[in-house]
Protein backbone atom coordinates (compact mmCIF):
# COMPACT_ATOMS: atom_id res chain seq x y z
CA UNK A 1 0.00 0.00 0.00
CA UNK A 2 0.94 3.61 -0.94
CA UNK A 3 1.85 5.57 2.31
CA UNK A 4 0.01 8.68 2.41
CA UNK A 5 2.59 10.69 3.32
CA UNK A 6 5.86 9.27 2.52
CA UNK A 7 8.61 9.31 5.05
CA UNK A 8 11.92 10.62 4.25
CA UNK A 9 14.62 10.62 6.21
CA UNK A 10 17.68 13.38 5.58
CA UNK A 11 20.91 12.21 6.64
CA UNK A 12 23.73 14.46 7.03
CA UNK A 13 22.85 18.26 7.67
CA UNK A 14 26.08 20.10 7.66
CA UNK A 15 23.87 23.65 8.05
CA UNK A 16 20.46 23.58 8.76
CA UNK A 17 20.38 27.29 7.61
CA UNK A 18 22.03 26.71 4.52
CA UNK A 19 19.97 27.08 0.93
CA UNK A 20 20.49 23.97 -0.63
CA UNK A 21 19.16 21.74 2.40
CA UNK A 22 16.77 23.99 3.45
CA UNK A 23 14.63 24.26 0.74
CA UNK A 24 14.75 20.58 -0.22
CA UNK A 25 13.59 19.87 3.31
CA UNK A 26 10.97 22.72 3.08
CA UNK A 27 9.56 21.62 -0.55
CA UNK A 28 9.24 18.02 0.44
CA UNK A 29 7.39 19.01 4.00
CA UNK A 30 4.83 21.58 1.85
CA UNK A 31 4.40 18.42 -0.73
CA UNK A 32 2.97 16.15 1.72
CA UNK A 33 5.91 14.50 2.81
CA UNK A 34 7.30 13.62 6.65
CA UNK A 35 10.72 14.67 7.15
CA UNK A 36 12.99 13.80 9.67
CA UNK A 37 16.86 15.01 9.86
CA UNK A 38 18.57 13.03 12.66
CA UNK A 39 21.35 15.36 14.38
CA UNK A 40 24.85 14.48 14.18
CA UNK A 41 26.22 12.44 16.95
CA UNK A 42 28.49 14.35 19.04
CA UNK A 43 30.16 11.42 20.49
CA UNK A 44 34.09 11.53 20.59
CA UNK A 45 35.90 9.92 18.15
CA UNK A 46 35.72 10.07 14.24
CA UNK A 47 34.53 6.20 13.51
CA UNK A 48 32.15 6.13 16.65
CA UNK A 49 30.40 9.37 15.64
CA UNK A 50 30.03 7.68 12.10
CA UNK A 51 29.05 3.66 13.79
CA UNK A 52 26.46 6.21 15.44
CA UNK A 53 25.47 8.26 12.93
CA UNK A 54 24.30 5.21 10.64
CA UNK A 55 23.21 3.13 12.92
CA UNK A 56 20.37 6.27 13.79
CA UNK A 57 20.07 6.15 9.97
CA UNK A 58 19.16 3.08 9.78
CA UNK A 59 16.55 2.77 12.87
CA UNK A 60 14.86 5.73 10.97
CA UNK A 61 14.81 4.30 7.40
CA UNK A 62 13.14 0.73 8.99
CA UNK A 63 10.20 3.45 9.13
CA UNK A 64 11.05 5.32 6.04
CA UNK A 65 10.38 4.90 2.35
CA UNK A 66 13.06 7.65 1.55
CA UNK A 67 16.77 8.70 2.28
CA UNK A 68 18.54 11.44 1.17
CA UNK A 69 21.86 12.42 1.56
CA UNK A 70 22.51 15.91 2.27
CA UNK A 71 24.69 18.15 0.00
CA UNK A 72 28.22 18.30 0.94
CA UNK A 73 28.70 14.57 2.35
CA UNK A 74 28.88 12.55 -0.48
CA UNK A 75 31.85 10.70 1.03
CA UNK A 76 28.98 8.68 3.26
CA UNK A 77 27.05 7.81 -0.08
CA UNK A 78 28.35 3.90 0.95
CA UNK A 79 26.51 4.14 3.97
CA UNK A 80 23.47 5.28 2.99
CA UNK A 81 23.22 3.49 -0.01
CA UNK A 82 23.70 0.46 1.93
CA UNK A 83 20.93 1.42 4.86
CA UNK A 84 18.67 2.29 1.53
CA UNK A 85 19.18 -1.32 -0.26
CA UNK A 86 18.33 -2.65 3.59
CA UNK A 87 15.48 -0.91 4.24
CA UNK A 88 14.20 -0.54 0.71
CA UNK A 89 14.56 2.65 0.67
CA UNK A 90 14.44 5.31 -2.19
CA UNK A 91 17.88 6.97 -2.53
CA UNK A 92 18.15 10.49 -2.89
CA UNK A 93 22.03 11.80 -2.89
CA UNK A 94 22.76 15.38 -3.55
CA UNK A 95 25.81 15.90 -5.70
CA UNK A 96 25.82 19.82 -5.44
CA UNK A 97 29.24 19.55 -3.94
CA UNK A 98 31.55 16.82 -5.60
CA UNK A 99 34.51 16.04 -3.94
CA UNK A 100 37.19 16.07 -7.02
CA UNK A 101 35.64 19.06 -8.34
CA UNK A 102 36.11 20.96 -5.24
CA UNK A 103 39.71 19.60 -3.77
CA UNK A 104 41.40 19.26 -7.50
CA UNK A 105 39.48 21.70 -9.71
CA UNK A 106 38.42 25.13 -7.18
CA UNK A 107 40.76 24.48 -4.36
CA UNK A 108 43.93 22.91 -6.38
CA UNK A 109 44.61 21.42 -2.93
CA UNK A 110 45.18 17.62 -4.23
CA UNK A 111 47.35 16.85 -7.30
CA UNK A 112 45.09 15.87 -10.34
CA UNK A 113 47.45 12.78 -10.80
CA UNK A 114 47.86 11.75 -7.39
CA UNK A 115 45.97 8.73 -5.68
CA UNK A 116 43.95 10.86 -3.27
CA UNK A 117 42.44 12.19 -6.66
CA UNK A 118 41.67 9.17 -7.99
CA UNK A 119 40.03 8.09 -5.39
CA UNK A 120 37.98 11.11 -5.02
CA UNK A 121 36.80 11.16 -8.56
CA UNK A 122 36.09 6.92 -7.59
CA UNK A 123 33.75 8.97 -4.94
CA UNK A 124 31.82 11.27 -7.10
CA UNK A 125 30.77 8.24 -9.43
CA UNK A 126 30.35 5.64 -6.95
CA UNK A 127 27.59 8.52 -5.80
CA UNK A 128 25.88 8.91 -8.96
CA UNK A 129 25.50 4.60 -9.33
CA UNK A 130 24.34 4.02 -5.97
CA UNK A 131 21.42 6.19 -5.34
CA UNK A 132 18.50 6.35 -7.28
CA UNK A 133 18.02 9.79 -8.22
CA UNK A 134 20.88 11.71 -8.30
CA UNK A 135 20.11 15.56 -7.52
CA UNK A 136 22.50 18.32 -9.09
CA UNK A 137 21.75 22.07 -9.35
CA UNK A 138 22.20 23.33 -13.26
CA UNK A 139 20.79 21.01 -16.65
CA UNK A 140 24.05 22.24 -17.83
CA UNK A 141 25.90 19.63 -15.02
CA UNK A 142 23.29 16.86 -15.51
CA UNK A 143 23.67 16.90 -18.84
CA UNK A 144 27.57 16.32 -17.88
CA UNK A 145 26.21 13.54 -15.05
CA UNK A 146 24.12 11.68 -17.83
CA UNK A 147 26.98 11.72 -20.03
CA UNK A 148 29.54 10.11 -17.67
CA UNK A 149 26.91 7.77 -16.20
CA UNK A 150 24.69 6.77 -19.01
CA UNK A 151 23.55 3.68 -17.03
CA UNK A 152 22.14 6.32 -13.63
CA UNK A 153 19.04 5.56 -12.74
CA UNK A 154 18.02 8.90 -12.48
CA UNK A 155 19.75 12.11 -12.99
CA UNK A 156 18.05 15.44 -12.03
CA UNK A 157 18.51 18.84 -12.11
CA UNK A 158 17.23 20.95 -9.21
CA UNK A 159 17.46 24.44 -9.21
CA UNK A 160 18.84 26.41 -5.94
CA UNK A 161 16.44 29.15 -6.07
CA UNK A 162 16.08 31.94 -3.56
CA UNK A 163 15.53 31.47 -0.16
CA UNK A 164 12.19 33.34 1.36
CA UNK A 165 13.84 36.24 2.96
CA UNK A 166 15.05 37.43 -0.50
CA UNK A 167 12.20 39.49 -1.45
CA UNK A 168 12.48 42.74 -4.24
CA UNK A 169 13.56 45.57 -2.34
CA UNK A 170 13.08 49.00 -3.38
CA UNK A 171 15.10 50.93 -6.21
CA UNK A 172 18.28 53.02 -4.96
CA UNK A 173 17.40 57.32 -5.20
CA UNK A 174 20.83 57.26 -6.80
CA UNK A 175 23.59 55.39 -8.48
CA UNK A 176 26.66 57.02 -7.97
CA UNK A 177 29.04 55.98 -6.81
CA UNK A 178 27.81 52.45 -8.20
CA UNK A 179 27.53 50.52 -5.07
CA UNK A 180 29.26 46.80 -5.73
CA UNK A 181 28.20 43.99 -3.23
CA UNK A 182 30.29 40.94 -2.89
CA UNK A 183 29.64 38.35 0.19
CA UNK A 184 30.17 34.58 0.59
CA UNK A 185 33.66 32.77 1.98
CA UNK A 186 36.31 33.90 -0.31
CA UNK A 187 36.64 30.47 -2.32
CA UNK A 188 38.28 29.53 -5.56
CA UNK A 189 34.37 29.38 -7.06
CA UNK A 190 34.30 33.06 -6.70
CA UNK A 191 36.60 34.07 -8.14
CA UNK A 192 38.10 37.07 -5.78
CA UNK A 193 41.82 37.80 -7.36
CA UNK A 194 39.83 39.11 -10.50
CA UNK A 195 37.57 41.11 -8.89
CA UNK A 196 40.10 43.22 -7.06
CA UNK A 197 42.32 43.60 -10.12
CA UNK A 198 38.93 44.76 -11.94
CA UNK A 199 38.03 47.07 -9.06
CA UNK A 200 41.61 48.49 -9.60
CA UNK A 201 41.34 49.24 -12.50
CA UNK A 202 37.97 50.81 -12.56
CA UNK A 203 38.93 52.87 -10.29
CA UNK A 204 40.38 55.93 -12.80
CA UNK A 205 37.06 55.21 -14.78
CA UNK A 206 33.85 55.56 -11.72
CA UNK A 207 33.46 56.44 -8.70
CA UNK A 208 32.53 53.01 -6.48
CA UNK A 209 32.21 51.63 -3.22
CA UNK A 210 32.77 47.93 -2.95
CA UNK A 211 31.54 45.69 0.17
CA UNK A 212 32.78 42.65 1.14
CA UNK A 213 30.96 40.60 3.44
CA UNK A 214 32.28 36.88 4.76
CA UNK A 215 35.30 35.56 5.83
CA UNK A 216 37.57 32.59 4.69
CA UNK A 217 41.37 31.73 3.98
CA UNK A 218 41.62 34.12 1.03
CA UNK A 219 40.39 37.38 2.72
CA UNK A 220 43.92 38.08 4.23
CA UNK A 221 45.38 38.06 0.53
CA UNK A 222 42.66 40.18 -0.91
CA UNK A 223 42.22 43.15 1.41
CA UNK A 224 46.41 43.07 1.12
CA UNK A 225 45.77 43.47 -2.87
CA UNK A 226 43.34 46.33 -2.65
CA UNK A 227 45.83 48.34 -0.31
CA UNK A 228 48.61 47.70 -3.15
CA UNK A 229 46.32 49.09 -5.66
CA UNK A 230 45.19 51.76 -4.05
CA UNK A 231 41.91 51.23 -3.57
CA UNK A 232 41.41 50.19 0.33
CA UNK A 233 39.48 53.72 1.30
CA UNK A 234 36.91 52.56 -2.16
CA UNK A 235 36.87 48.75 -0.24
CA UNK A 236 35.07 47.93 3.19
CA UNK A 237 35.31 44.20 4.23
CA UNK A 238 33.31 43.35 6.73
CA UNK A 239 32.63 39.50 8.62
CA UNK A 240 29.67 37.32 7.70
CA UNK A 241 26.73 38.05 9.15
CA UNK A 242 23.05 36.04 9.90
CA UNK A 243 21.36 35.38 6.55
CA UNK A 244 18.50 37.74 8.39
CA UNK A 245 20.69 40.89 8.04
CA UNK A 246 21.63 39.79 4.28
CA UNK A 247 18.33 41.36 2.64
CA UNK A 248 19.10 45.00 4.25
CA UNK A 249 23.38 44.22 2.89
CA UNK A 250 21.65 43.49 -0.80
CA UNK A 251 18.57 46.44 -0.47
CA UNK A 252 21.93 48.80 0.06
CA UNK A 253 23.35 48.20 -3.22
CA UNK A 254 22.96 48.59 -7.01
CA UNK A 255 24.95 45.59 -8.20
CA UNK A 256 25.70 42.15 -6.50
CA UNK A 257 28.93 40.30 -7.59
CA UNK A 258 28.35 36.77 -8.77
CA UNK A 259 31.43 34.61 -9.43
CA UNK A 260 34.13 34.47 -12.06
CA UNK A 261 36.36 31.66 -10.79
CA UNK A 262 38.00 30.20 -13.79
CA UNK A 263 37.63 26.24 -12.93
CA UNK A 264 35.30 24.03 -14.50
CA UNK A 265 32.68 23.68 -12.18
CA UNK A 266 32.61 27.61 -12.16
CA UNK A 267 31.59 27.42 -15.67
CA UNK A 268 28.47 25.41 -14.90
CA UNK A 269 26.93 26.25 -11.76
CA UNK A 270 24.71 29.36 -10.32
CA UNK A 271 25.88 30.50 -7.30
CA UNK A 272 23.44 31.17 -4.40
CA UNK A 273 24.26 34.87 -4.60
CA UNK A 274 23.02 35.10 -8.14
CA UNK A 275 19.24 33.85 -7.08
CA UNK A 276 19.11 35.97 -3.96
CA UNK A 277 20.50 39.29 -5.74
CA UNK A 278 17.98 38.71 -8.52
CA UNK A 279 14.83 38.38 -6.35
CA UNK A 280 15.54 41.22 -4.28
CA UNK A 281 15.76 43.22 -7.52
CA UNK A 282 19.09 44.05 -7.94
CA UNK A 283 21.35 44.07 -10.70
CA UNK A 284 23.40 40.81 -10.17
CA UNK A 285 27.21 41.02 -12.34
CA UNK A 286 28.22 37.25 -13.12
CA UNK A 287 30.61 34.90 -15.88
CA UNK A 288 28.67 34.59 -19.07
CA UNK A 289 28.16 30.59 -18.51
CA UNK A 290 26.12 27.87 -20.10
CA UNK A 291 24.30 27.65 -17.08
CA UNK A 292 23.56 31.14 -16.05
CA UNK A 293 22.22 31.43 -19.73
CA UNK A 294 19.86 29.16 -18.60
CA UNK A 295 18.11 31.75 -16.05
CA UNK A 296 18.89 34.61 -18.60
CA UNK A 297 14.83 34.39 -20.41
CA UNK A 298 13.41 35.14 -17.33
CA UNK A 299 16.13 37.32 -15.08
CA UNK A 300 16.05 39.53 -18.38
CA UNK A 301 17.58 43.11 -17.74
CA UNK A 302 18.84 42.13 -14.12
CA UNK A 303 21.44 39.41 -14.90
CA UNK A 304 24.40 41.23 -17.09
CA UNK A 305 27.29 38.22 -18.30
CA UNK A 306 30.99 38.72 -18.69
CA UNK A 307 32.08 36.58 -21.18
CA UNK A 308 35.63 36.19 -20.48
CA UNK A 309 37.78 35.47 -16.88
CA UNK A 310 39.80 38.68 -17.68
CA UNK A 311 39.65 41.31 -15.07
CA UNK A 312 39.78 44.01 -17.80
CA UNK A 313 36.19 42.68 -19.40
CA UNK A 314 34.75 43.15 -15.94
CA UNK A 315 35.73 46.43 -15.03
CA UNK A 316 34.31 47.27 -18.68
CA UNK A 317 31.16 46.00 -17.77
CA UNK A 318 30.78 47.76 -14.46
CA UNK A 319 32.47 51.02 -15.67
CA UNK A 320 29.46 50.98 -18.56
CA UNK A 321 26.80 49.70 -16.06
CA UNK A 322 23.48 51.61 -15.42
CA UNK A 323 21.80 50.23 -12.49
CA UNK A 324 17.94 49.01 -13.28
CA UNK A 325 14.75 50.04 -11.37
CA UNK A 326 13.85 46.73 -9.73
CA UNK A 327 11.50 44.53 -11.53
CA UNK A 328 9.00 42.53 -8.95
CA UNK A 329 7.90 40.38 -12.05
CA UNK A 330 11.24 38.67 -12.04
CA UNK A 331 11.30 37.18 -8.67
CA UNK A 332 8.28 36.02 -9.34
CA UNK A 333 8.74 34.23 -12.66
CA UNK A 334 12.47 32.91 -11.48
CA UNK A 335 10.08 31.34 -8.02
CA UNK A 336 7.84 30.00 -10.79
CA UNK A 337 10.17 28.14 -12.88
CA UNK A 338 12.01 26.76 -9.62
CA UNK A 339 8.61 25.62 -8.42
CA UNK A 340 8.19 23.64 -11.29
CA UNK A 341 11.09 21.92 -11.49
CA UNK A 342 10.92 20.41 -7.61
CA UNK A 343 7.17 19.35 -8.77
CA UNK A 344 8.94 17.23 -11.14
CA UNK A 345 11.05 15.88 -8.05
CA UNK A 346 8.46 15.01 -6.26
CA UNK A 347 6.48 13.42 -8.63
CA UNK A 348 9.79 11.05 -9.33
CA UNK A 349 9.95 10.48 -5.88
CA UNK A 350 6.11 9.60 -4.88
CA UNK A 351 6.57 7.33 -8.48
CA UNK A 352 9.47 5.39 -6.92
CA UNK A 353 7.50 5.15 -3.59
CA UNK A 354 4.85 3.69 -4.63
CA UNK A 355 6.36 1.57 -7.30
CA UNK A 356 8.47 -0.13 -4.67
CA UNK A 357 5.59 -0.51 -2.27
CA UNK A 358 3.66 -2.17 -4.92
CA UNK A 359 6.96 -5.39 -4.20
Amino acid sequence: MRPTRPRVVYYRIHDRTYPRNSRIRRYLADAGFEVVSPRPSRVRGRIVRLAHDVFRLWAEARRSQVVVLSELRLAHAPFVALVGRLTRCTVVIDGFVGLHETAVGDWKAVSPTSFRARLLRLQDRLAVTWSDVYLIDTEVRAAAVRHDHPRARCVLALPVGAPPWATPQPARTTSEPLRLLYYGNYIPLHGLDIVIEALGSLAPRRAFSATFVGNGSLRPAIEARAVTLGIANDCVFLDSVPEEALLSVIASTDVVLGTFGTSAKAQSVVANKVWQGLACGRVVVTRDTAAVRELAPIARNLLVGVRSPESADLADTLAELSPADADTSIATDLEAWVAGEYAQFGDILRDLVESRCRR
